[in-house]
């Protein structure tokens, strides 16, 4: 499609593929059911065959019985032809009879021979006709099963090409890397639910100051194009914001007003939370503002696990939304941990992952690093062996001990 934007391109290819992947069962069981037909007509035209030989050996042993029935006609003739005395005729009269008796019965059985002769040519030419039809019916389906694999073929290859294309667009709406900040450890996890593709899910951390940085993971409404619009836009405006704004909750009101302004005709709607630490002081402080997202949780360095209690709206949904912030103490081995609502979409052991189970996943590990903590929730994922229902993304800002 020359001149048509990656995400069009991609969005064109993908229901194609989808659609040739949703139809190759339907295809594959009347390919299925067309070769056994072929292979029942080659066992009735086998059977007719056997029918037609069964039936020539009988026809040929009723020859050879007609040819001694014939010969015994002869000899009784010959007999009652050289015979003299009355009493001979009156045998030779007998023998002509048995005579013709015989040939009476020869004809008969010449004539069931003969019946069972075209019976056995009409069987053998229905079973050509079966093998015949058979070929033929083979040799269609073996046209409709490479032109098949040829449309599996160009499934294979818009899926591939719609997979790259969502690859490289989610590469461009996250930081290749996150940058090193004095005193922070940190860690990120990002799975998308649908590799083909583009997620709604984003995050960022950037130095706002020398003692001073800013963090923020939100997640789009939505997925495709339109979700990859929303997310570059919402990652762009609060890091623009963030420059200019000294409050968490001024940031979030920021990025509501660009989200109404984008979404004039459709609403375009996204949850975030947002927080900026301050390493500069003792207690390290970090102030937090939520809009419509999960809660972010502390992991205390002796392992205990506690949730935050800022809170706030749905961005892009109202004109006036409203942001409860908080504010918390790091100490040396806290860590902060924040995640999209993808991973409440988890069921491990039939019940759903919800916060509070959640915060016995990270619970019980003291002294963990950020990684640590990161692949705790990893391994729940892979321990719901299911595929996602949504993206998750994932990160852990910890204070690296003194």
């Amino acid at each position: 499609m020359p001149g048509a934007s990656p995400e069009n391109r991609r969005e064109a290819l993908a229901p194609r593929a989808g659609a040739v992947a949703d139809d190759a069962p339907h295809r594959d069981g009347s390919a299925r059911g067309r070769l056994d037909a072929a292979d029942e007509r080659d066992a009735s035209a086998d059977a007719r065959d056997e029918a037609a030989l069964s039936r020539e050996r009988l026809a040929d042993e009723r020859n050879l019985a007609l040819q001694r029935l014939d010969a015994a006609s002869q000899r009784l003739d010959d007999a009652a032809r050289a015979a003299t005395s009355a009493h001979v005729g009156t045998r030779a009269t007998r023998q002509r009879t048995r005579a013709s008796q015989r040939r009476a019965h020869a004809a008969e059985q010449r004539e069931l021979s003969a019946r069972d002769r075209r019976d056995a040519a009409l069987d053998r030419a229905h079973a050509a006709r079966e093998r015949l039809d058979a070929l033929v019916d083979r040799e269609i389906l073996a046209g409709e099963l490479q032109r098949e694999q040829g449309l599996r073929l160009q499934a294979l290859r818009h899926q591939r090409h719609a997979e790259q294309l969502a690859r490289t667009l989610q590469r461009s709406l996250s930081p290749p890397r996150l940058p090193q900040i004095p005193g922070l450890d940190v860690a990120v996890h990002y799975e998308p639910s649908a590799p083909e593709e583009v997620g709604g899910d984003f995050y960022d951390l950037f130095p706002l100051s020398a003692a001073r940085a800013g963090f923020f993971l939100g997640d789009v409404c939505g997925k495709g194009p339109a979700a990859a619009a929303v997310t570059s836009l919402a990652r762009y405006t609060m890091r623009t914001a963030a420059m200019l704004r000294e409050t968490p909750d001024a940031i979030l009101s920021d990025l509501n007003a660009a989200l109404l302004m984008e979404g004039a005709r459709a609403m375009q709607t996204c949850t975030a939370v947002y927080g900026q630490l301050d390493l500069g002081v003792e207690d390290a402080r970090v102030t937090l503002a939520v809009g419509g997202h999960p809660p972010a949780l502390v992991v205390r360095a002796r392992g205990a696990v506690q949730s935050t209690p800022a809170h706030g709206t749905l961005l892009g949904a109202v004109g006036d939304p409203a942001f409860v912030t908080c504010e918390l103490s790091l100490d040396p081995g806290d860590a902060i941990v924040v995640c999209s609502d993808g991973i409440h979409d988890i069921e491990l052991d039939g019940v759903r992952v919800d916060e509070q189970r959640v915060l016995e996943i990270l619970s019980g590990t003291p002294g963990a690093d950020a990684q640590a903590l990161v692949d705790r929730l990893v391994d729940g994922l892979r321990a719901a062996r299911r595929p996602l229902r949504d993206d998750v993304a994932i990160m852990v800002l910890r204070r690296t001990p003194a």
